[in-house]
């Protein structure tokens, strides 16, 4: 069974990301989230990477491609607690400034 998990509620959605956000786990995954994105009920998007371990090449390219389509549709998106081994791969790709971190929901504006 998929760890992931689309919820939807009052404009954001949150993906709640597995251990791995690799080519395997987020195939279904990913056609789910960028239909559901383009949804004018959605206006920002929360990855919540706070159980991820492991980000493949294919986890990053899926979290870029989100963020940029989101931009230009004026739609936000934000890291939900990405662990010390996720910011690192971030950072070795320099990425990780291309995406905006947050700990808490609550500092969604």
């Amino acid at each position: 069974m998929a760890e992931e998990v689309i919820k939807i509620q009052d404009g954001i959605m949150t993906l709640k990301c597995g251990k791995e956000v690799t080519i395997e786990t987020i195939y279904e995954f990913k056609e789910q989230v960028e239909k559901a994105s383009e949804s004018s009920e959605v206006e920002v998007i929360v990855a919540d990477l706070s159980e991820a371990l492991f980000l493949d090449s294919s986890g990053i390219g899926f979290l870029v491609s989100l963020n940029s389509r989101l931009k230009s549709n004026n739609k936000n998106m934000y890291l939900l607690r990405p662990s010390e081994q996720i910011c690192k791969t971030l950072e070795l790709v320099r990425l990780i400034s291309f995406f905006t971190i947050i700990e808490d929901e609550r500092e969604i504006p």
